[in-house]
């Protein structure tokens, strides 16, 4: 994606009435627009032998106008045009009310975490009284915790808190195509793990790395940047895999309380709170190994820490449910554009149902 300094260094060919053009909107578009051409660039860093030095590769593509003429559209009659409006149309509806659907349960999901965090649960499954609540310097919780360390909470048989390796020991020219997955900052999104772009590296790199794997019911914590406080928990589609240096792992401990509770516990105000205290501290933001430990960390019993996790662990799971119905959706409107448009599939104008 081309970025201000990019449209800056190609932008000296043109007159300056285009000039401004293309620098004013540099940070949106992928092209700029010259007629009677298009000019696609990318940048690109390449790593060198020497590592922390880059080779910078500038690559420009010319598209004319006259490329577009080349190519043969099928335009279908009128009616049928209306057809697949209204079909591509009415995926776009339940996409929508689906999508507020999630917004919905997400609202109703952070009212619970509120309400479950400063009232906690009766031996009945019900949400206390606010009655039963207490304030602490940090904010409101029922009255039956109490403040704590999360080491309480951790495995004895392992280093209960890790940061991930720094340096020489995990870099850019160990990284390789597959093999052992490598999880990054950018992989821990707020309760869960995005999968979608990892890193991997050998078999062999790993066994040196061993301390650095994951388990499941591990909680891993961003510790930099914009991105400090966020955490997930492990899960079985991650067992193995190593962090990077800027991931904390805490090694939770299930016999001493229910992983998902922890999690839910570091998104609560009391240690939201101590986190945006701490975080600015150093030189650069963020949060270290010390800091988690020195945390008031909220405790409660196993069995209201077990019932706190099944209420979240169903509201998620009607979040869930909605995402992968947005993204069946979005999938099957991919599928019936492609075929739609192309003539592939042929579109009876008299049918009302959307095609399969």
């Amino acid at each position: 994606m081309a970025g201000r300094k990019s449209c800056a260094r190609f932008s000296h060919a043109l007159n300056p009435d285009e000039r401004a053009e293309v620098l004013s909107a540099a940070n949106q578009p992928r092209f700029a627009a010259v007629t009677p051409e298009v000019w696609c660039w990318d940048m690109t860093y390449l790593p060198a032998t020497v590592v922390g030095r880059w080779f910078h590769l500038y690559l420009i593509l010319d598209l004319y106008s006259s490329d577009y003429l080349k190519h043969k559209l099928w335009v279908p009659d009128f009616e049928r045009q209306q057809r697949i409006a209204t079909i591509l149309t009415s995926l776009d509806n339940a996409i929508e009310a689906t999508e507020a659907l999630i917004e919905k349960h997400q609202q109703i999901k952070a009212g619970l975490m509120h309400d479950l965090f400063t009232r906690g649960v009766g031996a009945d499954g019900q949400i206390r009284s606010r009655a039963d609540s207490v304030f602490t310097k940090f904010g409101q919780m029922p009255s039956q915790w109490r403040l704590g360390s999360i080491l309480e909470l951790t495995d004895p048989e392992r280093q209960p808190i890790l940061t991930g390796p720094f340096g020489a020991d995990l870099g850019a020219n160990h990284f390789l195509e597959e093999g052992v997955p490598v999880l990054r900052i950018d992989n821990v999104q707020a309760g869960r793990l995005d999968l979608s772009d990892l890193l991997y590296v050998s078999t062999r790199k790993a066994a040196q790395l061993f301390r650095y794997r994951v388990r499941e019911g591990d909680l891993l914590f961003a510790r930099q940047g914009a991105t400090t406080g966020r955490n997930a928990l492990a899960d079985e589609n991650t067992n193995g895999s190593l962090i990077n240096y800027h991931i904390i792992r805490v090694a939770l401990e299930k016999k001493r309380c229910t992983p998902l509770f922890v999690e839910a516990a570091f998104a609560s105000e009391i240690v939201k709170r101590q986190i945006e205290r701490d975080k600015g501290r150093g030189t650069r933001e963020g949060i270290n190994t010390a800091q988690i430990t020195s945390l008031q960390f909220p405790m409660a019993g196993i069995d209201e820490q077990r019932q706190i996790s099944e209420i979240l662990s169903a509201q998620t799971a009607r979040i869930d449910a909605d995402i992968a119905t947005v993204r069946s959706l979005r999938m099957r409107k991919a599928g019936l554009m492609q075929d739609l448009l192309t003539g592939k599939v042929p579109v009876n104008i008299s049918e009302h149902a959307i095609p399969a």
